[in-house]
């Protein structure tokens, strides 16, 4: 039997301090035998409120069943080579045929009319459209039509109901649409409109291929020369108006049979267009050159439209005012021709008044 000690404890560890005889067991108390005491130190809980509640353990320490589950979990993830923390999925990256596209960003509408060009492997240009979002080209093969268009992020061949009559064809090269952008912008400080804006290039008359921009709904169509600049609004009350209206009615022409122009419409010019049918070109305020053909036999003997000046017009029309200036209030028209079968002569009528002048502008009396 062991001798009897005092003093002895136990550890935190659950083990007595020089207990060697017995192990890590505690003796067995023997029938008529002392007892002895043992004090024992535990680490300091806290004291259980209910007989049946769980034993409560230190922050950071689990029982051993759920050691054991995490171990399990622990040892599998490595035999997978590692457990990877799950990341949110990021949005689809959408295609290059969905990539949204202005075209109306410096560059970016002619960089995409080449392309189309390139889809068709054909530059022989009768018509193209462009907007802030779609593009369309169409080109001439075989005699015919085929439009190409850039639409909802693909370029590809659409069915088209342009045909083809003999239009002007032309390069895109030729015109200035690398800003559509400001070509929109001032399109809408002439129309007042920027609603649905389509830039447009197109044989707009008698081979005349302009730029143009409309709305949806319809305002006033805005005209751009080849170079991007505006096509100006005339005013025929002016030197300078009548000039610009002579020289775009008259463009290539060299034979006449009527040059005219009138305050309320514009300028005009008439040729044979066959043995029996005449043909006038007409310069509006707003409007490019125009041309019309009607069923009328030429009669008039003709001369050269570049012969006709506007300084001589303005004159002939101050003078007939008593004035260096015309009036802007002033209905005017004048017709030029060789009714007399002589030299072409200015008849005037001018507020109401009617008189006769030479390409000079001077006045012919008794005429």
């Amino acid at each position: 039997m062991p001798s009897e000690q005092s003093g002895r404890s136990i550890g935190t560890d659950g083990r007595a301090s020089g207990l060697t005889e017995y192990g890590d067991r505690l003796p067995r108390t023997q029938r008529g035998s002392r007892t002895t005491s043992y004090v024992i130190r535990l680490p300091s809980v806290v004291p259980r409120t209910h007989p049946r509640e769980p034993p409560r353990y230190p922050r950071g320490v689990t029982t051993p069943r759920r050691t054991g589950v995490t171990a399990l979990a622990l040892s599998l993830c490595l035999g997978l080579g590692g457990c990877l923390a799950p990341t949110p999925s990021s949005p689809p990256t959408p295609s290059a045929t969905q990539a949204a596209v202005d075209l109306a960003l410096p560059g970016e509408a002619l960089k995409m009319v080449r392309e189309l060009i390139a889809a068709a492997a054909n530059p022989r240009l009768i018509q193209v459209e462009i907007s802030a979002e779609r593009a369309a080209i169409s080109v001439v093969e075989d005699g015919k039509a085929a439009t190409w268009a850039f639409r909802d992020g693909e370029i590809k061949q659409v069915d088209t109901d342009i045909a083809y009559v003999e239009q002007e064809i032309f390069n895109i090269e030729a015109f200035n649409i690398n800003d559509v952008g400001g070509l929109f912008r001032a399109a809408a400080g002439m129309s007042g409109s920027r609603s649905s804006q389509e830039l447009q290039i197109v044989d707009y008359s008698d081979g005349q291929v302009m730029m143009t921009v409309s709305t949806v709904p319809e305002s006033r169509t805005v005209f751009f020369n080849p170079d991007g600049s505006l096509l100006p609004i005339l005013d025929f009350h002016t030197e300078g108006g009548i000039g610009v209206g002579l020289a775009d009615a008259t463009g290539p022409l060299r034979t006449a049979l009527v040059v005219g122009v009138q305050s309320n419409l514009g300028v005009y010019v008439e040729y044979p267009g066959s043995p029996t049918t005449t043909i006038r070109r007409l310069r509006t305020s707003q409007v490019p050159a125009t041309t019309n053909e009607r069923a009328e036999t030429p009669s008039l003997d003709s001369f050269d439209p570049t012969d006709v000046t506007s300084a001589a017009i303005y004159r002939a029309l101050a003078a007939s005012q008593e004035n260096r200036m015309v009036s802007t209030t002033l209905g005017w028209s004048v017709v030029i021709d060789r009714r007399d079968a002589g030299q072409p002569m200015m008849h005037f009528v001018a507020d109401g008044r009617q008189f006769v002048t030479d390409l000079q502008g001077q006045l012919i009396p008794g005429r």
